[in-house]
């Protein structure tokens, strides 16, 4: 039984990633997994499987709004979620078999490298519309896919949804507007994480209060931010979900480095 401050906690941290996930499509587990590991004392697996549970009420909030805004790319959705749901259950079952460390030790590098990458992307001048479309024509369905299954696994590994993946490939790599980008991946965001969470459902692994108090504060932080994204700058989008990652993906390293010491 989790202690009521627990459950406060976890409620009140997710308004905020709630609201944050939603305006940057990556679903929060990125973020919900390190806050439950690091500031609330979670076991690793715990805190994915809980995690992926949750995320799936922050894409159906996010991506209700996305779609009657017509933001949503449906047809680059259909197209990579298949196999990105196959990849999803497969790392669910890779994480269940693997040690803790392991785990975190993947985690903590994997934001670091997207945050990083999304960062450099920020700061960029903007690319124009012309090269974009020719960067887009020499990527193959292929190539899209085989992407999209790796973000699968990652996503049923390590709780996160996939968005943290997602998104780059939808606007680095198919060219999508990063708002397109954004919502197509909150759209795609709750089927990834229903593939992964079959695998840790069945296995009792996700605690029940603890999504509950997730999902209590998800629901309206992730209906604010939806609402948001579309007064933002393309940039200040990339802004933040870049941030907000390395400053995660840093806490973790250095948990690391203490366990391990």
């Amino acid at each position: 039984m989790l202690a009521i401050t627990t459950l406060i906690l976890l409620f009140l941290g997710a308004l905020a990633i709630g609201f944050v996930s939603a305006m940057s499509g990556i679903g929060g587990g990125s973020l919900i997994v390190p806050y439950m590991i690091l500031v609330l004392g979670f076991d690793v697996r715990v805190a994915v499987a809980t995690s992926l549970v949750a995320i799936i009420v922050t894409s159906s909030i996010a991506a209700s709004e996305y779609l009657r805004d017509n933001l949503v790319d449906l047809k680059t959705a259909l197209t990579l979620e298949p196999i990105t749901t196959i990849g999803a259950i497969l790392g669910a079952i890779i994480t269940t078999s693997i040690p803790p460390t392991i785990i975190r030790t993947g985690l903590g590098f994997i934001l670091l490298y997207v945050s990083m990458s999304m960062l450099l992307k920020a700061l960029r001048p903007s690319k124009t519309r012309k090269t974009i479309k020719r960067k887009t024509k020499r990527v193959t369905k292929a190539l899209a896919l085989l992407v999209s299954f790796f973000a699968g696994i990652l996503s049923g590994m390590f709780g996160i949804g996939g968005g943290v993946l997602k998104v780059p490939i939808m606007a680095g790599l198919l060219g999508l507007p990063i708002k397109t980008a954004v919502a197509t991946s909150s759209f795609m965001v709750g089927l990834t994480a229903t593939g992964g969470s079959i695998v840790y459902v069945s296995r009792g692994i996700p605690e029940p209060l603890a999504v509950a108090a997730l999902a209590s504060g998800i629901i309206p932080g992730a209906y604010v931010g939806a609402r948001r994204l579309e007064k933002l700058r393309p940039r200040t989008v990339r802004l933040v979900f870049a941030l907000i990652l390395l400053y995660a993906a840093i806490r973790l390293i250095i948990s690391l480095t203490h366990i391990i010491g």
